[in-house]
């Protein structure tokens, strides 16, 4: 059962990451493009100067979000770090007031995340992994042009397994915590933009049977950076 969730939310993410939302920036791109300074084509694609304000409407309704990630997560026992890449998709609704931005958001990700081999009392052989995250929440910003500055927080869970080769143990918990964190959005065009974000995830105590009697309750955090292309409808 675990194996068909996770091979069915990998098919989920990378679907996602490669889905029309995140292919059709370069199709969107508005006209004309002019060039920084001396910076020519095709340098101005990476930091175009519009003559125009972006329409109001951009920044509000439903969104949609591929996005390709890296986190480092940290243990406050004598497990190793663990660290890797993600993939996942987010979405929500943003609506708009005046120069602020606000609403209702949601991501799940699958996670390509292991820890090294690392010992507990002496014994050998402990591996931790995450198979998938998310988080549910609200985001709130401020507009500057065509950039947004948000932050965001909310619920968060997560699926990791503790495994032990030496002794043959394994077992798996999905977690509960809270996470909070910001980032910066650039609307590319009137219905495309790029954001780059960090996210701090804080999980509750949760014993795991695979670990020692004295060293079973586990407590971790996770720091998130993702960047992804953002379709607004």
């Amino acid at each position: 059962m675990r194996r068909a969730i996770r091979s069915a939310l990998f098919v989920l993410a990378t679907s996602a990451f490669l889905s029309p939302a995140g292919v059709s920036l370069a199709q969107s791109l508005p006209e004309p493009l002019k060039p920084i300074g001396n910076l020519d084509s095709p340098f101005n694609l990476i930091i175009p100067n519009y003559s125009e304000a972006p329409l109001p409407s951009s920044w509000q309704g439903f969104y949609f979000k591929p996005s390709i990630g890296y986190e480092s997560i940290s243990f406050g026992n004598q497990l190793s770090h663990a660290k890797g890449m993600t993939l996942g998709a987010s979405g929500g609704y943003d609506f708009r007031y005046d120069n602020f931005v606000f609403g209702p958001t949601g991501d799940l990700n699958y996670d390509f995340v292991r820890g090294s081999q690392s010992s507990i009392d002496g014994v050998s052989g402990y591996r931790t992994r995450i198979d998938f995250d998310g988080s549910v929440g609200a985001k709130a910003g401020f507009l500057w042009g065509r950039t947004l500055i948000y932050m965001t927080g909310g619920y968060a869970f997560a699926s990791m397994s503790v495994k032990n080769d030496t002794l043959g143990l394994s077992d798996a918990r999905t977690l509960s915590g809270w996470t909070a964190g910001g980032g910066l959005e650039y609307l590319w065009s009137e219905n495309h933009s790029l954001r780059f974000g960090y996210r701090r995830v804080q999980f509750s105590d949760e014993r795991f049977n695979s670990a020692p009697l004295d060293h079973d309750k586990l407590k971790f955090s996770i720091d998130k950076f993702d960047i992804g292309f953002i379709r607004r409808f």
